[in-house]
């Protein structure tokens, strides 16, 4: 099985529905999933950082924090330990590897980038949302999937062309 009929890749700009989409195809699927999903956290409607989440066990830690001057604070070193982990979980126990999102925090986790391009060579399939911005890692995991790529007028249709693509999947039993 060649990558491009087995993973799934989105790639948009910021606030583009990259994870809307992963979210709707995710709740119409049957099939167990895991990896992890990363998110900002707020506090009174002020930004304060990024998390990182496990998705099967739930476990969270801090990636990154806004500094008083508006930069961002990375710990590359939850992205080695919770990032790994939360692949490995998925790997171990499910049907779906689930990474949402790739970008430019994980630039200096390099046992968490081994781990990802581990997983995306594996026989396992992976649903990847990545920012638009293409570093050195962004690039060679767009070439282990097929791309979607998001804008805010295609959401929908993706929706159904990724619903269809997973159909076949299920269809070849995963």
């Amino acid at each position: 099985m060649n990558f491009a009929e087995k993973n799934i890749i989105l790639e948009g700009e910021i606030k583009s529905g990259k994870s809307y989409i992963l979210n709707s195809v995710l709740k119409k699927l049957n099939i167990k999933y895991g990896g992890f999903l990363t998110y900002p956290y707020y506090l009174n409607e002020r930004r304060l950082g990024f998390k990182l989440k496990d998705i099967l066990t739930n476990e969270e830690s801090v990636i990154a924090i806004h500094n008083i001057d508006g930069s961002l604070i990375i710990f590359p070193d939850v992205f080695d330990d919770l990032g790994v982990r939360s692949l490995e979980n998925g790997y171990k126990n499910c049907d779906l590897i689930v990474m949402d999102e790739l970008g430019f925090l994980e630039e200096n986790s390099y046992k968490f980038k081994e781990k990802v391009i581990e997983i995306l060579n594996s026989n396992k399939r992976c649903f990847v949302v990545i920012k638009n911005k293409k570093n050195t890692f962004l690039k060679i995991v767009s070439d282990y999937g097929k791309v979607f790529k998001v804008n805010n007028e295609n959401k929908e249709e993706l929706i159904q062309m990724i619903l269809k693509e997973v159909n076949q999947w299920i269809f070849m039993k995963i």
